[in-house]
């Protein structure tokens, strides 16, 4: 808390306090005795390691803002109610020093959440409980459950250190055994078990992760009625021949580093202005065992936002963001095989191209059960909409090289100020994006991935409101596909989507 300090003399026989306070602040001072009290479950170590700097304050004034900055990263280890300072004068031997005393009120140290999200046509239910500083180093130990109608679902147990090795890097590991259901997109689902531990450098600028994973592929039977069949039902797989042949198991041993630079500052209620970038680099391979993938896969994202100030009455800004990636394999049989479907991109949706359906853009194949009809590309000219019946009886395969962009002009949206009081506002925007296959290095093949990411490019323009939520942005948009494939997935009209992204503004 702050009070107010007079603008004049106190007393008439011209005592000024302002003066006094400020000479006060620039006299020598140091700390005489740290001492932390109601701390019942955190060892103090914990906490007089955010106090290390205070230490160092060589007057008054230096001291408080050390303290002030210590007391922010107690509470940011979200493990007590309330964090309270005192400093008071020194013992009399001791002139020009002060003791600090720091008092804490802990959290009961346990919670439960629950939640419910929806993507596309997949809804999920989660729960997760915590349990908080139970051993006094400030860790959580977390259990998650969450399930799908889709009969997607995870099983997780994670530890995180928010102080790792007395640091203020963060270091958290798991176990996972995760289930997902890509039945609707590319008719196979997916079952993952293994371990990861993942380092955050302090500010976050940095990430590094290792997993280890025991992946099963497997697509399940369809039921399907027929005329001259007797009461019942066949039971077909009717996964394409691309998706049935990577069905089996294989190991994921993989290093990710994530890069992520922000120079982004909130103007206004609504808007930002700066430049954020984010690299994520991943190589995965370590090991012998002859089922480990072995790829590398770099995604680069970047996104600049500027204030329109030519629009005096109403802010906005423009928006342009560039996100492109690519899945490189590597040993002796790299191309021999194609690369692993659930390590490849997929593009469609809120998140990246607007008007087209989740993973409705790319790479298609045909499925062996409806219609048959078609080859298994993914290209041609512009599809009608809703990228025609055959659409439907196509799985996704993703690609290898992948780029999208956007630019939007945002703006608060006029006489409506309780939105832009939580953050609404307004956007136009287009997109254009693609994905394609890569079958290898040489330069035929390379001017081929080229040539494809330029003539097939997809687009898209709307309008619509955006809702920048803790959890990511909930979008409503009137969307008009400009230009799309013979395979793809798509819908004018108005779209309600979900998206997240490490790139999302955060106030």
């Amino acid at each position: 808390s702050s009070a107010e300090e007079p603008s004049g003399p106190v007393t008439d026989d011209g005592f000024n306090w302002i003066k006094t306070m400020n000479e006060a602040k620039v006299k020598p001072c140091t700390v005489n005795k740290l001492e932390v009290v109601g701390n019942e479950k955190t060892k103090p170590k914990v906490i007089l390691r955010e106090l290390e700097e205070v230490k160092q304050a060589q007057n008054l004034e230096e001291m408080w803002e050390k303290v002030n900055s210590a007391l922010a990263e107690l509470e940011d280890l979200g493990i007590f109610k309330s964090v309270l300072a005192v400093l008071d004068v020194g013992p009399e031997d001791k002139p020009n020093t002060a003791d600090v005393t720091i008092t804490v009120e802990e959290t009961k140290g346990y919670g439960l959440q629950s939640g419910v999200f929806v993507q596309g046509s997949e809804a999920t239910a989660e729960i997760s409980g915590q349990l908080k500083n139970q051993l006094g180093y400030a860790e959580t130990f977390d259990v998650t459950f969450s399930k799908s109608n889709l009969s997607s679902g995870k099983y997780s147990v994670s530890w995180q250190d928010p102080r790792f090795w007395g640091t203020k890097s963060q270091l958290q590991a798991q176990l996972f055994r995760t289930s997902q259901s890509f039945q609707t997109f590319s008719s196979y689902s997916e079952n993952s078990t293994g371990v990861g531990v993942d380092w955050l450098s302090p500010g976050g600028v940095h990430k590094l992760g290792y997993q280890l994973a025991w992946r099963e592929l497997f697509c399940s039977s369809h039921t399907t009625a027929t005329a001259d069949a007797a009461p019942g039902a066949l039971s077909q797989i009717r996964a394409s021949r691309e998706v049935l042949q990577q069905a089996g198991h294989n190991v994921k041993s993989s290093l990710t580093h994530t890069a992520v630079m922000d120079t982004r500052e909130a103007v206004g209620a609504i808007l930002a202005t700066g430049v954020a970038a984010q690299l994520t680099s991943e190589i995965s391979g370590i090991g012998i065992d002859p089922r480990v993938a072995r790829f590398v896969r770099e995604e680069v994202e970047v996104v600049s936002e500027f204030p329109l100030t030519f629009l005096k009455n109403w802010e906005a800004s423009l928006e342009l963001r560039v996100k492109g990636g690519v899945l490189l394999p590597w040993g002796q049989e790299r191309f021999s095989k194609p690369t692993y479907i659930s390590d490849r991109f997929f593009l469609g949706g809120t998140a990246d191209l607007r008007g087209f359906h989740v993973k409705g853009v790319g790479p298609t194949a045909q499925r062996r059960a409806g219609n048959t009809s078609g080859g298994g590309g993914g290209g041609g000219e512009a599809a009608s909409a809703g990228g025609g019946d055959e659409a439907g009886h196509r799985d996704a395969l993703g690609g290898d090289v992948m780029f999208s962009a956007k630019a939007a002009v945002n703006f608060e949206i006029p006489f409506a100020p309780s939105l832009k009081s939580a953050g609404i506002y307004g956007h136009v925007y287009g997109n254009a994006g693609n994905c394609v296959g890569l079958t290898g290095y040489g330069s035929d093949q390379l001017r081929s991935v080229l040539k494809d990411l330029k003539s097939k490019t997809r687009a898209s323009l709307g309008v619509g409101v955006v809702w920048p939520s803790p959890v990511g942005k909930l979008e409503a948009n009137y969307c008009v596909v400009k230009r799309a494939q013979v395979h793809d997935k798509w819908r004018n009209g108005f779209h309600f989507g979900f998206s997240t992204s490490g790139l999302d503004f955060r106030r």
